[in-house]
């Protein structure tokens, strides 16, 4: 059996956490009796605004896998949560593996790079391979939205740090095909591999009971996640001022640090045709995609997605076989490609209502083809249960030696 450790400040098990990759993957990996699996996270609850999954340092275990929850900093700024990145990497580095859990592999996230500079200097030490599967772009994407300046010190910093990680992988693992932008840095194309997000339909197929109560007498089209810059909600509320049938209900469910300011806006404006509701736990999401009678996703007009973008909501919009309303220019154009929708890409708001209105006023008959048409797609491509066979792979070849082109 060999010792694979994932890293990642924020992969507390489900219960807790909106990320569910990790634990989707090692469900599948685990039935391949081949594997000892470790998760290494923090105990703090990212995008809560400062709860705590456990108040201690534990090693629990969750469906046979050992998860090592590290003590982690609270934070709801930026300043702060950088301060939360840097412990966590400490922490990581300083970190004693068991001695009968040597790593074979470490497996390392980048939710941001300090992490995984831990995991590397950790891989090093313990002579192990080395994954490292990079989630979002740094420095590009923070340029990208003004977060921080291009050319900047901050901007030279993280891009010497990015490289410096890249190089030193033994294989790159892209949640979304970067390719072109890491060759521009010098990277070998045949270390990287594409494994996109997906979802376990087995566990969003399990019936749940409804915690938010849609009104059944409105045509309800939702959005659940995250609710930030990065999100791109600002649309929505333009949509939901211009749109003028009452029988049309915007919902959104998350939490996030645009929240207040979105709810502000909703209340001084005064539409009534938009509701906000708490974070739920994942496990309940699926519930309120099924009882919603349209999805909707917005993201960000940036030259970033040209090099492609998957989004952890998309799988599951899919999943639910809802129609799907998207505001974005990105590539692929996945709404099209699995017509499962409708794909606004001009980063018009009147055209948005176009196509919202469209969609209300299209047959149910179409508009549940478009959904069983979403549904097939995710069973075909992004199913963990398929996506697991490609990361048995990767490990398999890649500590045996010579690793083929994925």
């Amino acid at each position: 059996m060999k010792n694979i450790w994932f890293i990642n400040e924020y992969d507390l098990p489900p219960k807790f956490s909106k990320f569910r990759r990790r634990y989707d993957m090692c469900k599948y990996l685990l039935k391949k009796n081949k594997y000892k699996l470790n998760i290494i996270c923090s105990s703090f609850m990212h995008g809560t605004g400062g709860q705590y999954a456990y108040d201690k340092k534990e090693k629990i275990e969750y469906q046979g896998i050992n998860v090592y929850i590290l003590k982690g900093i609270s934070y709801i700024g930026n300043i702060k949560r950088v301060f939360s990145m840097l412990v966590f990497m400490l922490k990581i580095i300083f970190f004693k593996f068991p001695k009968e859990e040597k790593p074979d592999l470490i497996y390392a996230s980048s939710p941001h790079l300090f992490a995984a500079l831990g995991a590397l200097i950790q891989a090093k030490r313990n002579k192990c391979k080395f994954i490292l599967e990079v989630r979002d772009l740094w420095p590009e994407t923070f340029v990208q939205i003004g977060a921080i300046k291009r050319n900047g010190i901050i901007h030279k910093f993280f891009l010497i740090l990015e490289k410096y990680l890249y190089k030193n992988a033994d294989k790159i693992v892209n949640l979304d095909p970067f390719f072109d932008y890491m060759i521009n840095l010098g990277i070998s194309r045949e270390k990287m591999i594409f494994l996109s997000n997906g979802v376990d339909l087995e566990e969003f197929d399990r019936k749940q009971n409804l915690e938010i109560d849609l009104d059944k007498n409105k045509f309800n089209i939702t959005y659940t996640g995250a609710i930030g810059i990065a999100n791109n909600l600002d649309p929505i509320i333009d949509l939901a001022k211009l749109v003028s049938d009452e029988n049309i209900m915007f919902n959104i469910v998350g939490y996030g640090p645009l929240k207040k300011f979105l709810v502000e806006r909703v209340e001084n404006e005064k539409l009534k045709n938009i509701k906000f509701y708490d974070p739920i736990e994942k496990d309940k999401v699926p519930e309120v995609l099924r009882q919603s009678d349209a999805l909707i996703l917005s993201v960000l007009p940036i030259e970033l997605y040209q090099y492609g973008a998957s989004f952890n909501k998309l799988f599951e919009y899919w999943a639910s076989s809802k129609p799907i309303l998207f505001f974005g220019n990105i590539k692929p154009d996945y709404i099209k490609e699995s017509n499962s929708g409708i794909s606004v890409t001009t980063n018009s708001v009147n055209d948005l209502k176009n196509a919202c209105l469209d969609l209300y006023n299209m047959s149910e008959v179409d508009r549940l083809e478009l959904g069983k048409n979403g549904r097939k797609y995710v069973e075909d491509n992004f199913d963990w249960k398929n996506l697991a066979n490609k990361v048995d792979k990767i490990f398999d070849e890649l500590l045996q030696g010579e690793m083929k082109n994925v």
